[in-house]
């Protein structure tokens, strides 16, 4: 468990940190550059579909959570839905573009029966497994909505922060980490989380080991795999946190033994900002405040 006076210099870093890393920022143009006005749009969603928007959106209906469309839209431009509600429980008014994931879609099927009958475009999301997911849904997603600007804001962001890593940790060692949920499930190959590690001079021990996305793993596997630090995902409580540390098991991992177990404050499965997210690892990982 995290000793308190380590929790508050933490926290007291991580606040610096990100008043220091809001500073400006070179804006490349978007790689379709247009005026946010120029409607119609044809495009592809998520899953590949062509669909076209014909009016830039005065209102956005979000079926469960999409961070990307979050980090895009004004709040009071969303009319957020839950997925297996009856579509006829939104407000309708003025919403010119329906954004669910391929999930929801087919679990819920009525809302894109609602959406077609009132003649409102369907972009379905489908999972973020990597950086360039994250990066081809902020991109699509702007365009889609017209914030083409805010969209190459939020890229040109990510890329920035990146590289600045990259640079800064290029000569430090490796950090060899795993990412734990409660359940026992780690994050393996094709997960956001593992390229996050990677721009930030860490290796993920479960995707080197050839474990695909989500896993769960017993106690003799995580002491096999012997990481040098546990990302704890948020929900994890301190009484779990105690019970892993003292797992007999586990005492002799490196990272139970040098008391490198960290939680998360963001979701490692997909954050709401990916480029504070790196930063976060960074901290964690390599102990160090990051001057911008």
């Amino acid at each position: 468990m995290l000793k308190d006076m380590n929790r508050f210099r933490f926290r007291s870093w991580l606040v610096i940190g990100l008043a220091l890393a809001a500073v400006a920022h070179a804006v490349r143009p978007p790689a379709r550059a247009q005026s946010p006005d120029v409607f119609p749009r044809t495009l592809a969603d998520g899953t590949g579909r062509r669909i076209t928007v014909p009016a830039r959106p005065l209102a956005v209906a979000m079926v469960g959570d999409s961070p990307e469309l979050r980090a895009l839209l004004e709040p009071a431009l969303l009319r957020q839905a839950e997925p297996l509600s009856a579509p006829d429980t939104l407000d309708w008014a003025n919403v010119g573009l329906l954004v669910i994931s391929d999930l929801y879609a087919a679990v819920n099927p009525a809302w894109l029966n609602a959406a077609e009958a009132r003649a409102v475009p369907v972009f379905q999301v489908s999972a973020i497994n990597s950086l360039d997911d994250w990066r081809a849904a902020i991109a699509a997603l702007g365009y889609a909505t017209g914030r083409d600007g805010r969209a190459a804001e939020l890229l040109e962001r990510l890329e920035r922060r990146l590289e600045h890593l990259a640079a800064k940790f290029e000569d430090r060692p490796e950090r060899r980490v795993i990412v734990l949920s409660p359940e026992g499930y780690t994050f393996g190959r094709d997960t956001l989380i593992t390229d996050l590690l990677a721009a930030v001079r860490a290796r993920n021990v479960a995707a080197e080991a050839g474990f695909d996305d989500y896993r769960q793993i017993d106690d003799e596997t995580l002491a096999r795999l012997a990481p040098d630090v546990i990302l704890l995902s948020p929900a994890w409580s301190a009484a779990q946190i105690a019970r892993l540390r003292d797992n007999p098991t586990l005492a002799g991992l490196p990272a139970i033994r040098r008391g490198q177990m960290f939680r998360l404050e963001f979701s490692p499965t997909l954050p709401d900002d990916p480029a504070a997210a790196a930063f976060l690892l960074a901290f964690i990982l390599h102990s160090a405040p990051l001057l911008f």
